[in-house]
């Protein structure tokens, strides 16, 4: 059961937003989000339909929460919303503003190791592009964000296409195109640091090479500057290099 003080933050949060899917606001001094049941305007060819995605979300954070602390904390439950506690800033402010200069190679290492770790638990995130990981300086603490994503169109093995396009997300930001891949090292240095994640990287590394022509093609069209193709080509050129 939450405070009456929350609630009333609740209720007013989600009065104020009618329209939203996720709608962040503070209460005590602290931050929260809320995800309600509801789409977000994708193409359902990309995504569950909301009430599926919603569900898979909430059971999936409810999972991982069993085995580490790497999703969000769901503080309340209803019908057709929950509500999370903050978690942090996106990996994307982490690689590029002032605030985490110091400890972005930290963080990046502990964001890879995070991963890891859910992966020898068998789990799998679906998605952990850097604006679906968060890193709080102040606990030093990862949180995977976004857990709804469950549509998968490759035979490659769920955990190691979390490794690859963790490291494709990388490379649609202008630090990593310009060719600074020591934030991908940090994180792929953390990720190995777990017993057992060198298989992700070769089950990974296996299905670049079966697939080689496909990757040609994607080198071939990756000189039109289409920016997640070139971010693929970079992908397949990091892993096997």
């Amino acid at each position: 059961m939450v405070s009456e003080t929350l609630q009333q933050a609740i209720d007013h949060a989600l009065a104020a937003n009618p329209q939203k899917r996720v709608i962040p606001f503070t209460a005590g001094c602290k931050k929260y989000f809320i995800k309600c049941r509801k789409g977000n305007g994708r193409n359902r060819f990309a995504k569950e339909n909301p009430s599926e995605a919603f569900w898979c979300e909430a059971y999936k954070i409810m999972t991982v929460c069993q085995h580490y602390p790497l999703a969000p904390h769901i503080v309340f439950m209803a019908e057709n919303y929950f509500v999370m506690e903050g978690a942090g800033s996106p990996m994307q402010a982490v690689a590029k503003e002032a605030p985490w200069q110091e400890v972005k190679y930290h963080a990046f290492e502990k964001a890879g190791h995070g991963l890891a770790l859910l992966h020898e638990a068998g789990l799998h995130h679906g998605r952990p592009a850097l604006r679906d990981v968060a890193y709080d300086m102040e606990q030093d603490k990862i949180t995977l964000l976004d857990w709804e994503n469950e549509k998968v169109f490759i035979s490659l093995d769920v955990k190691a296409l979390d490794l690859f396009l963790f490291v494709h997300s990388c490379f649609r930001e202008n630090w990593a195109k310009k060719g600074d891949t020591s934030l991908i090292d940090a994180f792929m240095k953390g990720y190995l640091s777990v017993p057992g994640s060198q298989a992700q990287l070769e089950a990974l590394q296996t299905y670049l090479k079966r697939h080689d022509s496909l990757f040609h093609l994607t080198h071939a069209l990756s000189r039109f500057h289409w920016t997640d193709v070139v971010a693929v080509d970079k992908t397949h050129e990091y892993f096997l290099s």
